[in-house]
């Protein structure tokens, strides 16, 4: 089954330089959780100017979750003493001033929670500012997986303390900042196949791709190729003359180049297609 690659919605534009990045660590995972501790890096024009951390202690009778233990690993002794949940959303709140706030996943969950914070605080929650949402704007950029883990590993961000919230405020940032480059570098689009081929050097082929990395984007590639004359499958499949591998970290064998092998399908790296081309990987960058 052919197919070509959905646009890309992603507006460098419209996209804030100076926020605040934030993340929350939580008893669970439910939207009932409540707030153990905000994490927030103030970023002004693209550069860190303060950074903010706080835990907050929990009411009578709640108890964190053995899951949300494990991995934040703040236990009860670390809470003891901290300000309340009013204190704390308080102080966020005039971090935060009027700056949009950006996060990971806060679309689903961090936002949630803070809005359900200052609700019972009967203040205005910082998320009428505005957010962007890190994983929303991965997977529309690059694709899934968009775990922090996953966008840290893709840019070469470290996060030696993941799991607290300071540390994934951080990352976090760093990993927008990150995004908005990569966004603003990228010189093909899905509306460059509207104005028709550039050449005819791959036609009759069926190409697949796999992996994905910075400096050879799965999107641009799939865009270059149609625009020089090939098809793309999704998957490996007999009538597929060519699998491009992107990534090709040692050791690492995808389903799609398990398949490959098992068919004889050819495999050649993400280079080597455009060197065919004439182009290297600069060439996808303006």
């Amino acid at each position: 089954m052919t197919y070509r690659p959905r646009p890309c919605r992603v507006s460098v534009d419209a996209l804030p330089r100076s926020y605040v990045c934030y993340d929350l660590e939580t008893t669970g995972l439910s939207p009932d959780a409540r707030i153990v501790e905000i994490g927030a890096v103030r970023v002004v024009d693209g550069w860190e100017d303060e950074k903010f951390d706080t835990f907050v202690a929990l009411p009578a009778g709640v108890r964190m979750e053995p899951g949300a233990r494990a991995v934040n690993r703040i236990s009860d002794a670390m809470l003891a003493g901290a300000p309340d949940e009013a204190e704390a959303l308080g102080a966020f709140c005039r971090f935060a001033e009027d700056f949009a706030l950006v996060g990971q996943n806060i679309a689903a969950f961090d936002n949630v929670l803070l809005d359900r914070a200052a609700a019972r605080q009967r203040v205005a929650s910082p998320t009428r500012n505005g957010f962007v949402d890190t994983m929303v704007l991965y997977r529309e950029l690059v694709g899934k997986p968009a775990s922090l883990a996953a966008i840290c590993g893709h840019y070469g961000v470290s996060n030696p303390q993941a799991h607290r919230a300071w540390a994934d405020a951080v990352a976090t940032s760093d990993c927008y900042q990150a995004i908005l480059k990569d966004a603003a570098s990228r010189r093909l689009c899905v509306e460059d196949l509207d104005q028709g081929p550039r050449g005819e050097e791959l036609a009759g082929e069926l190409v697949c791709f796999t992996g994905n990395s910075y400096e050879l984007p799965k999107r641009d590639m799939e865009v270059l190729a149609l625009l020089h004359g090939a098809q793309l499958s999704k998957d490996v499949t007999r009538r597929v003359t060519m699998l491009v591998e992107l990534d090709p970290r040692a050791g690492r064998k995808t389903a799609k180049l398990r398949r490959a092998c098992e068919l004889g399908t050819p495999v050649v790296r993400g280079e080597d297609l455009l060197a065919r081309l004439g182009l290297t990987a600069r060439d996808l960058r303006r």
